[in-house]
C-alpha cells in the first residue's frame, strides 16, 4: 500500500546522492534486514485494512482466533496499524465487543469495506486502552513486574527499553533491577524465559507463577530431566 507513495520518495533520494539504479542495488546488497519468526500477511488484506484507515469507513472480518480455534465474523471500525516483532496488527474499535481490540492481521482470513462511517476514536484513548501495558497486550489494569539480572545479562539488558515506562537501577554486584509495568503476563514471560538462569523475577506473583509454569512444562517435555552443558 505504502510502496507507490514511497518510491518517488526514494527515486529523488537517488538523484540527491547522484547515485545510479545500479550503484543503488550494488549499496543495497551490502544491507541485510532478518525477521526471524515473521508472519506473511495477505497485500491485500493490508492495503484494505490501510484504505479503511485512510476513508474512515468501517470492515468487516473473517478472523480466526487462535487461542480459541475459532473463526468469527467482526465488524470493526480501524484506528491504526500496528508493525509489532515482525508481525501487523490492527487497532480497531470492535462493535460486537464494543471495544477497542487489537487484531493480528495475519490471522484475517477475508476482509471487505463497508459504506458505514467509521467510529471515530481519538488516537490518545487508544494509546491508553492498548499501549500502556507490556508488548503487544493492551488492558488498563496494570501490574508492576522487577526482574534482577545477573552483572553478565546486565550487559545488554542495561542498555535496552522493555517499556517506555520502565525504571533500571545498577546494583552494587554489577547485576540489574529493571521495574515496569504490564497488564497481561504472557509476553512478559516470554522475554524473561529467554535470558534463561540470568534473571529473576521477584515481588510479582503472577509473572513469577507464568514462568515457573513455562519451565515445569519445558522440564516435563524433557521427561523431568536437565543436564547441564
Amino acid at each position: 500500500m505504502l510502496a507507490r507513495h514511497l518510491q518517488p520518495l526514494l527515486d529523488k533520494l537517488h538523484r540527491m546522492l547522484g547515485t545510479s539504479e545500479a550503484d543503488a542495488m550494488a549499496l543495497m546488497k551490502r544491507i541485510r534486514i532478518a525477521s526471524p519468526a515473521r508472519r506473511a500477511v495477505s497485500p491485500r488484506h493490508f492495503e484494505l485494512l490501510g484504505s479503511a484507515i485512510t476513508q474512515r469507513c468501517q470492515a468487516e472480518l473473517d478472523y480466526y482466533v487462535r487461542s480459541r480455534q475459532q473463526a468469527s465474523l467482526r465488524t470493526v471500525s480501524p484506528q491504526r496499524l500496528v508493525y509489532h516483532r515482525n508481525t501487523w496488527y490492527l487497532d480497531a474499535w470492535c462493535h460486537a465487543s464494543d471495544g477497542l481490540r487489537r487484531f493480528a492481521v495475519d490471522a484475517v482470513r477475508s476482509a471487505r469495506l463497508l459504506d458505514t462511517p467509521a467510529r471515530e476514536v481519538p488516537i490518545a484513548t487508544v494509546e491508553a486502552a492498548l499501549d500502556a501495558g507490556y508488548g503487544v497486550f493492551g488492558g488498563t489494569t496494570l501490574r508492576e513486574a522487577t526482574l534482577l539480572f545477573t552483572p553478565e545479562a546486565a550487559e545488554w539488558v542495561a542498555n535496552e527499553q522493555w517499556h517506555p515506562q520502565q525504571r533500571g537501577e545498577r546494583q552494587p554486584d554489577g547485576s540489574y533491577r529493571l521495574t515496569l509495568p504490564y497488564t497481561d503476563p504472557t509476553e512478559l514471560a516470554m522475554d524473561v524465559l529467554r535470558h534463561g538462569g540470568d534473571v529473576r523475577v521477584l515481588g510479582d506473583d503472577l509473572l513469577l507463577q507464568q514462568v515457573q509454569a513455562a519451565l515445569a512444562a519445558a522440564v516435563a517435555g524433557y521427561g523431568g530431566r536437565v543436564v547441564a552443558a
